[in-house]
C-alpha cells in the first residue's frame, strides 16, 4: 500500500526511473520469449553496420591468408568463354587445384542441371582450332594441290628442254640440266605422295577428334575429376522452400537421397553430469530451418563426392546478409551448410562430426554446432551464425580461373581453402553486405568461414543478455536521479555525451567478440531525457518561473539560477547555515525628511537603495528587507559559498563608495542639502535560514542570535563614529576564505558587550579592501598602542594619546569617544576584575 502511494506521487524521478525499467523489462521480455520489436530490430542492425564500417575504417582485422576465392571474373570469360562453362572446363580446374595440394575446393554455384549451351562449347573450339592447323582442312587443303600446279610446270619444262635435245644432246651443260630436272620432279612426286599420306591421316584424326570430343559426356568427366579430390571438395547445391518446389514426392526423395552420404549428426542435448562426462540425448526436432526440398548435383557429378553443402543466402528483412545457417533439415535430414562443409574439411573432420547442440531436451532451441571437438560455435536459436566480417570485397585474394589455369599460380595453392565462384558483373551472383551494397555472394561465405577458423566470432548468447539486462536497470536508476536534477539545458550535453560513451564501450566490445545490442541503450537514454525534460518543463519549471518571479528582486541572476536548481529547500520552514549577515542604516534621514516632501522622500530613498541593492546583489548577496530607513541582507544563502564574510565586507565597501558619489551628485544640484551618511554592520555566524511565515504567506529570511548582534553593531557605528563596523567572527571568516590576512584594512576599536549579550565581541572598523597605506599607519598603530594603554587601566597615558591623535587626525570618532570614556573612567576607576570590555546599556 505504502509502494502505491509512493508510485502515486509523480515526479521527474520516478518519471525517469519507470521509463528505463519498462527498457529493461522489454529487454527481459525479447529474451525470455523471443520477440523482436520491429523498430529496435531494425535500429540495431543499421547500428551492427556501423560497427562493422567504423571497425574497418579505424582497425581492420587481418584476416589468416588460407581462404582464397577462384574467380569467374572477366578475365576468365574472356578465355573460356560466357558463363556457365562447359564441366570440362570445371572438371579441368578441379584436377588443377588438387595437383596443387589445396586443403579444400568449394562450389557456390549449382550443378543440378544440364547445362546444353555450354556442354559442347569445348568441342566446338577444339575442333575450331584443329580446323585452323589440319591439312585437311578446305583451307589448307590448297597448298597440297599447290604440288600439282609445280609438276605442270616441271613437265612443260621438261618438254621445252627435250626439243633441244637434237642440237645439244651430247652437251655437258644439257645433260647436267637435263638431270636436275629429272631429280626434282622425283622428288616433288615423292613429297606430293607424303602429304597427301598426312592430309588422309589429318581427315582420319579429325573424324576420331569429332567423335570423341562430343561423344564423351562432361558431366561423366567432371564426376570424375571430383572423385578424384573427393575428401577436399564440396559441392554446392540449393535448398528449396514450399514455395519454390516444382518436384514430385518421388523427385524430392530422389533429391535428398543423392546427397545422403553428407548427413551430419543428429542435433543432441548434452548435459553435464555430477560426476564427471555427459548425458547425451538425441532431438529429432529442432529450430533448425526446415526446408521442403532440395536440388541435388547431377548424378554423374556427384556420384563420387563426399561432401554436399547449400550456399542458400539468408539476408535479414531489410536484405542484408548478417548470418549464415551452418545447417538445415530437409525431408528429416540434417545437412551442412557450404561454409560448414568447407571448415570440416579444413578440420580433418567427416560430415557426422558435425553436431548440431541444443539448449535443451523439449523445444529444440540451438546453442551452437560442435565440429568434432575442435570447434564450438555458438549461434542464436535457429543455428545461424553471425558473421564476423573481416572487410569490404576483395578482402580475400580473388584469383582469375583463367590465371590459375595457366599455371600463374602453381607452388602457390598449397593448403589453402579455394571457393570458386562468379564474380564478373552480370553473372547474377551479387549480394548485399554490412560493408558493401554489391559484392560477389562467394564473399560472404569467405567470411564465414573465416569466421569460424580463425575463431573470431560475435558472441551473444546468456552471459551479454544478463549484462545487457542489468546495465538497462542500472541505467534506469542512474539517469532518472541525473535528469531529475541535472539542469535543463545542461541534460541534452549529458545525454550526448553518455550516448558517446555507451557507443564507445558497444564498439570496444564489438572489437573483442561480444555484440551488445546498443540500440535499445540509446533509445531507453532518450526516451527518459525526453519524457522527463517535458515533465520539467511542464511542471518544475513553472514552479520555478513562480519562484524567480518572487525572488528576483531580492537575489542577483547567478544566485537565483543555482537557487533555482534546487527549489525543495524553499519549502516552509528552515535550516542551519554559515552566513553573514548585513545591516545598512541612512545617518541624517530624519532631518532630510523633514524638508522634503512624502514623494521626493520616496524619491530620495529610491535613489539611495537602488544603487545599494546592487551592490548587494553584486556580491551574491540576498535582499532580506527594507526596513524604513535601513537595508538587511544576508551572504551565503540561500547557496552555500565559504566567501560569505568576504562578500558581505566588499558590499558594505561597496554602498559606501556609492553613497559617497551621490553626495557629490547631490551637493552639485542642491548645495544647501545637508550630508547624508551610512551606518553598516556586519556579524558572520550560525543561522537559521529559510522561509519563515504561515503557509498562506511566507518570507525567505534569517534569524537568530547572530542576526540581532548585526543589527546591534551597526547601532554603535553611532557610538563611535564610524560608518562600518564588522565583528571578529566576520573578519576571520573573510581572511579565512580568501587566505590572505592582509585582505582587508581594519582597526579594533573596542571589545563590548552589548544590550542582552552576556559574551563580549571585539569590533573592527572595516576602513579598505588591501593591505594598510603609508598614510593610514600612524593613525592605526597610534591607536592600537592607546588602546592597549587603555585596557591596562592606564587611562591617563591613553586620554593623552587620543587627544594627539585628534589633533593629527581631527575628527576622527573612535579618538574622540576615548577621549572621553578614558576621563569617564579616571573618575569611576573599573576595578582590578575590569577585563577590559565596555558595557553597552542601549541598544
Amino acid at each position: 500500500m505504502q509502494l502505491w502511494r509512493w508510485l502515486k506521487r509523480v515526479n521527474a524521478f520516478r518519471i525517469g526511473l519507470f521509463t528505463g525499467l519498462l527498457f529493461a523489462a522489454l529487454q527481459v521480455v525479447e529474451i525470455a520469449g523471443r520477440a523482436e520489436v520491429p523498430l529496435l530490430t531494425k535500429m540495431e542492425k543499421a547500428l551492427v553496420d556501423l560497427r562493422f564500417k567504423q571497425r574497418v575504417e579505424l582497425k581492420a582485422q587481418p584476416t589468416t591468408g588460407r581462404i582464397v576465392v577462384a574467380a569467374v571474373d572477366e578475365a576468365a570469360i574472356a578465355k573460356f568463354g560466357r558463363f556457365p562453362w562447359d564441366r570440362r572446363v570445371m572438371a579441368s580446374l578441379i584436377d588443377k587445384l588438387n595437383e596443387q595440394s589445396v586443403t579444400a575446393i568449394g562450389f557456390d554455384m549449382s550443378f543440378s542441371d544440364e547445362d546444353l549451351g555450354a556442354r559442347f562449347a569445348g568441342a566446338k573450339r577444339y575442333r575450331k582450332r584443329f580446323e585452323d592447323i589440319s591439312l585437311a582442312s578446305p583451307r589448307n587443303r590448297s597448298a597440297v594441290e599447290h604440288f600439282g600446279e609445280a609438276e605442270s610446270d616441271i613437265a612443260g619444262a621438261a618438254s621445252a628442254l627435250q626439243g633441244l635435245s637434237r642440237k645439244l644432246g651430247n652437251d655437258p651443260v644439257y645433260q647436267a640440266a637435263r638431270g636436275r630436272l629429272d631429280d626434282g620432279h622425283q622428288k616433288l612426286a615423292d613429297s606430293r605422295k607424303t602429304f597427301e599420306d598426312l592430309v588422309k591421316q589429318h581427315e582420319e584424326y579429325a573424324a576420331e577428334l569429332d567423335h570423341d570430343l562430343t561423344g564423351a559426356d562432361p558431366d561423366e568427366l567432371m564426376g570424375d575429376a571430383v572423385a578424384r579430390a573427393a575428401a577436399k571438395t564440396v559441392i554446392g547445391w540449393v535448398a528449396l522452400t514450399q514455395g519454390e518446389m516444382t518436384l514430385s514426392d518421388v523427385e524430392a526423395e530422389e533429391h535428398a537421397k543423392r546427397i545422403e552420404r553428407s548427413q551430419i549428426h543428429t542435433p543432441e542435448f548434452r548435459e553435464p553430469l555430477v560426476d564427471g562426462g555427459e548425458r547425451v540425448v538425441p532431438v529429432p526436432k529442432t529450430w533448425v530451418k526446415e526446408y521442403a526440398g532440395l536440388r541435388a548435383p547431377l548424378l554423374p557429378i556427384g556420384k563420387g563426392a563426399q561432401w554436399f553443402g547449400y550456399f542458400n543466402a539468408l539476408p535479414d528483412a531489410d536484405g542484408v546478409i548478417r548470418h549464415a545457417a551452418l545447417a538445415l533439415q530437409v525431408r528429416g535430414r540434417y545437412f551442412p551448410s557450404l561454409d560448414a562443409a568447407l571448415t570440416a574439411i579444413a578440420l580433418g573432420l567427416k560430415p557426422s562430426d558435425i553436431t548440431p547442440v541444443t539448449t535443451n531436451t523439449t523445444d529444440g532451441e540451438i546453442l551452437g554446432v560442435d565440429f568434432g571437438g575442435k570447434r564450438f560455435v555458438q549461434t542464436d536459436a535457429r543455428g545461424l551464425m553471425e558473421i564476423n566480417y573481416f572487410g569490404r570485397d576483395k578482402t580475400f585474394e580473388n584469383l582469375s580461373i583463367a590465371d590459375i589455369m595457366d599455371g600463374k599460380y602453381d607452388g602457390k595453392l598449397k593448403d589453402k581453402l579455394v571457393l570458386i565462384g562468379a564474380t564478373a558483373q552480370g553473372t547474377f551472383d551479387e549480394r548485399t553486405t554490412p560493408l558493401d551494397k554489391f559484392t560477389a555472394g562467394i564473399e560472404t561465405h569467405a567470411n564465414a568461414v573465416e569466421t569460424i577458423l580463425s575463431q573470431r566470432y560475435l558472441r551473444r548468447g546468456p552471459i551479454v543478455q544478463a549484462i545487457e539486462v542489468l546495465f538497462l536497470f542500472a541505467m534506469a536508476l542512474v539517469f532518472a536521479y541525473v535528469f531529475a536534477r541535472v539542469k535543463v539545458q545542461y541534460a541534452l550535453p549529458v545525454v550526448a555525451v553518455s550516448g558517446l560513451t555507451i557507443w564507445i564501450y558497444v564498439s570496444a566490445a564489438f572489437w573483442s567478440g561480444y555484440d551488445f545490442f546498443a540500440a535499445l541503450p540509446l533509445v531507453e537514454l532518450g526516451a527518459m531525457f525526453v519524457l522527463v525534460t517535458v515533465y520539467r518543463y511542464a511542471t518544475e519549471e513553472r514552479d520555478k518561473r513562480q519562484l524567480r518571479k518572487a525572488f528576483q528582486l531580492y537575489l542577483n541572476e547567478e544566485v537565483l539560477e543555482e537557487m533555482l536548481e534546487d527549489p525543495a529547500a524553499l519549502q516552509l520552514g528552515g535550516k542551519d547555515a554559515e552566513a553573514t549577515v548585513l545591516f545598512a542604516d541612512i545617518r541624517g534621514f530624519t532631518t532630510i525628511s523633514e524638508q522634503l516632501s512624502p514623494q521626493a522622500v520616496v524619491h530620495l530613498m529610491n535613489e539611495i537603495f537602488s544603487p545599494m541593492t546592487d551592490n548587494i546583489f553584486e556580491k551574491r548577496g540576498t535582499l532580506d528587507k527594507y526596513i524604513g530607513d535601513c537595508v538587511m541582507a544576508f551572504f551565503g544563502a540561500p547557496v552555500q559559498t565559504e566567501l560569505h564574510g568576504a562578500n558581505g565586507c566588499d558590499a558594505a565597501l561597496s554602498m559606501v563608495e556609492t553613497l559617497a558619489r551621490l553626495r557629490e551628485k547631490w551637493h552639485i544640484e542642491d548645495p544647501d542639502m545637508p550630508d547624508v551618511d551610512v551606518g553598516i554592520g556586519i556579524n558572520s555566524g550560525h543561522l537559521v535560514v529559510g522561509n519563515m511565515g504561515s503557509h498562506q504567506r511566507f518570507n525567505y529570511t534569517v534569524m537568530g542570535d547572530n542576526v540581532n548582534l548585526a543589527s546591534r553593531i551597526e547601532s554603535l557605528n553611532k557610538e563611535y563614529g564610524t560608518r562600518i563596523l564588522i565583528s571578529e567572527q566576520t573578519l576571520g571568516t573573510a581572511r579565512k576564505a580568501l587566505k590572505d590576512d592582509a585582505a582587508y584594512t581594519v582597526r579594533e576599536l573596542d571589545s563590548v558587550r552589548v544590550k542582552g549579550k552576556k559574551e563580549p565581541v571585539k569590533l573592527f572598523e572595516l576602513r579598505r579592501r588591501g593591505p594598510t597605506t603609508t598614510e593610514e599607519m600612524p593613525l592605526l598603530n597610534g591607536y592600537a598602542e592607546a588602546l592597549d594603554l587603555y585596557r591596562r587601566q592606564k587611562f591617563g597615558e591613553a586620554g593623552v594619546l587620543f587627544e594627539s591623535l585628534l589633533t593629527r587626525f581631527p575628527g576622527d570618532g573612535p579618538c574622540t569617544l576615548f577621549v572621553r570614556r578614558c576621563e569617564m573612567m579616571m573618575q569611576n576607576p573599573p576595578g582590578r576584575e575590569w577585563d577590559g570590555v565596555f558595557k553597552m546599556e542601549h541598544k
